[in-house]
């Protein structure tokens, strides 16, 4: 089921080249846009945090191309009756849409990289990616599954959410940006609770050789992923269970 998906993903890109080209040059424009534009109000005033910023951007548009892709497609699926058709498959819903979100994830991920070395290409900043990062990166792809089954279940119960998906994505940009792990302590552990947050405060602080307390951030991030991974599961099966019960899985 994941390799015929990857499969039709990877024709959709190949027939329709011109507009995955278009959308990677709008993503990375976006980026140099806010680093010009910051150079031009104050020279350097990003500074040593560009490597940061670099990877919180990345990061955000692994989350935007997860988020709008998985619920955009869900939601274009269940208008057009082909959610109904996948319905029917033998198969349970939950193992549909994770093998949905792994292609997605793929996918996203694929960009990221694309979209990270580009930036790093155009503003000369190299980033050194130690093995350390490899745990937080890890964490972040499995929290991202939590969050996936949170943005199905928002389309399934909702149908209409094509702005709510727009808010999702721009108020992450501002929390993966913001360098939470500079702010006071009791800020600092109430936004660790926000999905992601730890994990990349971790490679920030990582990338720009900062000394920071490992086992803070490896508890945090272990429990940060098991929070969103199980309420984004949970949320699901209740959701789920409701709309085959109300006969509600197609536009209203």
């Amino acid at each position: 089921m994941s390799r015929l998906k990857a499969r039709v993903e990877l024709i959709i890109y190949r027939r329709y080249l011109f507009s995955s080209i278009s959308d990677l040059f709008l993503t990375i424009l976006m980026f140099m846009g806010i680093f010009w534009g910051s150079n031009l109000i104050s020279t350097g005033i990003i500074g040593s945090s560009l490597a940061a910023l670099i990877i919180g951007f990345t990061l955000w548009t692994t989350i935007q191309n997860t988020c709008s892709m998985l619920g955009n497609g869900v939601m274009n699926n269940a208008k057009s009756g082909v959610l109904q058709q996948l319905y029917l498959m033998p198969v349970s819903s939950k193992k549909l849409f994770f093998n949905k979100s792994i292609v997605n994830i793929i996918v996203s991920l694929v960009q990221s990289v694309v979209v990270c070395v580009v930036l790093m290409l155009l503003t000369g900043q190299w980033i050194h990616f130690a093995p350390i990062f490899i745990l937080p990166a890890m964490l972040s792809l499995v929290t991202l599954f939590g969050l996936d089954y949170l943005i199905i279940s928002v389309v399934l119960k909702f149908k209409r959410v094509g702005s709510f998906l727009a808010i999702c994505q721009y108020f992450y940009s501002g929390v993966l940006l913001t360098q939470f792990e500079n702010a006071p302590v009791l800020i600092k552990n109430i936004a660790n609770l926000l999905p992601l947050v730890p994990m990349v405060s971790w490679i920030r602080m990582a990338i720009n050789g900062i000394h920071y307390s490992a086992a803070y951030y490896l508890i945090f991030s272990i429990a940060n992923t098991l929070v969103w991974v199980i309420v984004g599961i949970v949320v699901f099966n209740k959701v789920d269970k409701n709309i085959k019960q109300n006969g509600t899985l197609s536009f209203f």
